[in-house]
């Protein structure tokens, strides 16, 4: 697959209104709450990431959130805030910290950004079965374009 262009994305999402409901710019995620999100984490985001946060704010693919940043203190942003999710989920030990969980649906389908890989501002995104870990994506856009194609089949 091509690597889908911002332009590219943001046509599709366009395209897609009936199973694609995001934000836009208006709700964008202030850069202070992504650099305290970042601080939290200890890692920085992946730039396509912090796009998706900028043009965005978060919101749905066919009802399953991509988590976002809530913007108000992480231990009580409950919910799908990308940094209460990997706090969370480091206190129960279900993922490693190198991996960070941005989205999941009810079909046990995990997705999560590998920081062992991270390389130039991106991280490679990797889908997560109870059998194991496949790569799905090299950076957000990508996951955006496919799973918005997947989704509209």
């Amino acid at each position: 697959m091509k690597k889908p262009t911002t332009e590219e994305v943001k046509k599709l999402i366009e395209s897609h209104a009936s199973i694609v409901n995001l934000g836009s710019s208006i709700d964008a995620v202030d850069e202070e709450w992504i650099v305290k999100a970042e601080a939290a984490l200890n890692r920085p985001l992946p730039d396509s990431y912090k796009w998706f946060l900028k043009e965005y704010a978060g919101g749905d693919i066919r009802g399953y959130e991509i988590y976002s940043i809530y913007s108000k203190p992480f231990e009580s942003a409950v919910g799908c805030d990308i940094v209460f999710q990997h706090l969370a989920n480091r206190k129960a030990g279900l993922l490693d910290d190198s991996k960070l969980e941005f989205f999941r649906t009810d079909l046990d389908e995990t997705f999560f950004f590998e920081y062992n890989e991270f390389q130039g501002g991106e991280c490679p995104i990797y889908l997560w079965f109870p059998s194991g870990s496949v790569h799905y994506a090299d950076n957000f856009y990508e996951f955006l374009y496919k799973r918005i194609t997947e989704y509209s089949s």
